[in-house]
């Protein structure tokens, strides 16, 4: 892989990490204003429009090829629709510590799939710092307000969660990697987000938001504003951006910084307390990453 590309992909990478890991502290306002659903689909259906008009000024165009406008619906909806609307669902059911620990899965699926089924090499010790990385992520969220519980209580909503952590994995991931050797990130993260915003407006009348939009405050507009702009067109966009330099496995694997990011981001502005078990999960988020790396 040429040098210039890997360089090109980790910074594509680094402002998916640091739009995404913001997002978590950023977001947390507006839904208590705002239906998760609600929220999501209002966000990529203006990501995708956005993405598109910016796809057509830049490139003068917007077709997708017929033989591809299947699988590039399959990616959306499944990659985007479903994960969101399953996240979204499943988090009724269960801990948001536990969806957020099972989400963390979501790289070691991803590289199973492209291993078993794609036949793409990937030795025994990136698995091993994957699960290094993995470990890290728990310790990151194991806080006093952390509140794992799996139990039968929690069944429904950690296998819907878990569900959602396979979509994210194998069709927003892994699926549009063929398509990005066709399409440039920002024409195929367009349409997906549009067909991905269908879903979610499917779903909508079943989820009440908990008050009216006239009632919705100033700081719930700015934080979807942020989810819009930032974590929506310029992280989605650099995301496909990162695995059309680096390929599915390590852009996946970098995700794993999320959190330690997302911490340290809620430390700086928002107040939030650092633990010491934090520090330790940091370091072993970045061994784990580093590890998977250097192949």
């Amino acid at each position: 892989m040429p040098e210039k590309n890997q360089q090109i992909g980790y910074l594509l990478l680094t402002l998916v990490v640091i739009t995404w890991g913001a997002n978590f502290g950023i977001v947390k306002s507006a839904l208590r204003d705002l239906s998760p659903v609600f929220f999501s689909a209002l966000r990529f259906t203006i990501c995708g429009t956005l993405v598109l008009l910016l796809t057509l000024k830049r490139e003068k165009g917007i077709l997708i090829r017929r033989e591809d406008l299947g699988r590039v619906v399959l990616v959306g909806m499944l990659g985007i629709g479903t994960y969101q609307t399953l996240w979204s669902v499943g988090l009724n059911f269960t801990s948001a510590s536990n969806s957020a620990l099972i989400l963390s899965s979501t790289p070691l699926w991803g590289a199973l799939y492209v291993h078993l089924i794609d036949k793409e090499s990937i030795e025994n010790k990136q698995y091993l710092y994957m699960l290094i990385a993995l470990s890290g992520v728990f310790l990151v969220m194991l806080k006093p307000t952390a509140q794992f519980h799996f139990s039968m209580d929690t069944l429904a909503g950690d296998l819907l969660t878990l569900m959602a952590s396979f979509c994210g994995a194998i069709f927003l991931s892994v699926w549009s990697k063929p398509l990005l050797l066709i399409y440039s990130p920002l024409r195929l993260m367009g349409y997906c987000m549009i067909f991905g915003s269908v879903v979610l407006w499917l779903v909508v009348p079943f989820y009440r938001s908990p008050v009216s939009l006239s009632q919705v405050g100033a700081a719930s507009w700015w934080s979807l504003a942020y989810a819009v702009l930032f974590s929506g067109i310029i992280g989605h966009v650099s995301y496909y951006g990162g695995i059309k330099k680096l390929g599915v496995t390590r852009s996946m694997v970098f995700l794993y910084v999320i959190p330690l990011w997302a911490i340290l981001f809620n430390a700086f502005f928002f107040g939030e307390r650092i633990h010491l078990q934090q520090i330790l999960g940091g370091f072993l988020i970045i061994l784990g990453v580093h590890g998977v790396f250097r192949r």
